[in-house]
């Protein structure tokens, strides 16, 4: 007996040894869980008939910027996680043979050309989240459709802008060449940080990366670590589901994804943060969806003089 109590704390200080040394095989992504099933309450009453995932940014709806950096980043694979009503969701990523023939008979099949692109690019699964029940519930929802070592986490509230590599690719690199799970990052006025999950940080490296040494969901003002936050995108190990399945309710009475990432890097899993070079727009609520219109509107021609026009008038 004690030598077997011995060979297990042989193996976990082993398994800790490892992580903190960063994995021994490279780290790849190409599967991601997109959380699309919230209900957009801060976007009614339009959510009540689309859903927020479909908000139009310029000409294109949120989740086509969505898919569209996943794919330049490397993934193929996605799994959302869905409720009730988001059909529209299913029928923008799938092809619509009869609107297609329509369109290539009067010579306007290229209307969906950059829809279809994305359609033949990937693979496209969904899983009905049920009884909402929080970030957490909705990615353990996904765990039979994972199968790599790795995965993105993604909230399609979150539009990154980038003139460089797509947020998400910036994260992976990050995962592949410090080992381990990777969050964005960005600060906030420290008036806003109890609407955020908000990290502490223990190290910092020279190329822009952080170590995270915990993370608290939406915390008062006087108990927050700092005003820096975590977003929208994640890159994590796929034993993070073992801390979904067991999680306890946190804030709101929700399971919280961030609560699992807090479990992972209390186990000693390396865990990361960086800041990505973008520009970020919540389009959850309408002064960001605006906000993600007019700078997108300024950067093309076809709209930009409209634009100033309107302002200058």
């Amino acid at each position: 007996m004690k030598k077997f109590v011995g060979l297990l704390v042989w193996f976990a200080l082993g398994a800790g040894q490892l992580w903190a040394a960063g994995p021994s095989c490279p780290i790849r992504v190409n599967q991601a869980v997109i959380a699309a099933a919230g209900l957009g309450t801060r976007f009614m009453p339009f959510t009540k008939s689309v859903p927020k995932e479909m908000v139009t940014v310029l000409d294109k709806p949120a989740i086509h910027y969505i898919v569209e950096e996943c794919v330049a980043s490397g993934i193929k694979d996605f799994t959302f996680v869905v409720s009730d009503g988001k059909a529209p969701l299913r029928h923008y990523l799938a092809h619509d043979i009869r609107l297609e023939d329509t369109l290539a008979r009067a010579r306007k099949g290229s209307l969906l050309d950059t829809t279809n692109r994305l359609i033949d690019a990937a693979k496209f699964s969904y899983v009905d989240q049920g009884v909402p029940r929080g970030t957490g519930h909705a990615i353990l929802c996904a765990r039979e459709q994972i199968t790599a070592d790795y995965f993105a986490v993604l909230y399609p509230d979150d539009l990154l802008v980038s003139d460089e590599e797509p947020g998400l690719q910036q994260l992976i690199e990050v995962a592949q060449k410090h080992g381990g799970a990777v969050m964005a990052l960005m600060e906030v006025p420290m008036d806003q940080v109890s609407a955020y999950g908000v990290v502490r940080i223990t190290e910092e490296f020279d190329d822009g990366v952080v170590r995270i040494g915990g993370i608290v969901e939406k915390p008062k003002r006087k108990e927050a670590p700092s005003n820096v936050i975590a977003f929208g995108r994640y890159i994590v190990p796929r034993h993070i589901f073992n801390y979904l399945e067991t999680l306890e309710p946190g804030i709101g009475g929700e399971l919280q994804f961030t609560d699992a990432l807090g479990k992972l890097i209390d186990e000693g899993f390396p865990v990361f943060g960086y800041r990505i070079r973008a520009k970020r727009f919540d389009l959850g609520i309408p002064r960001g969806w605006l906000q993600a219109n007019i700078y997108l509107a300024l950067r093309d021609q076809q709209y930009a003089m409209a634009v100033q026009s309107i302002v200058t008038s």
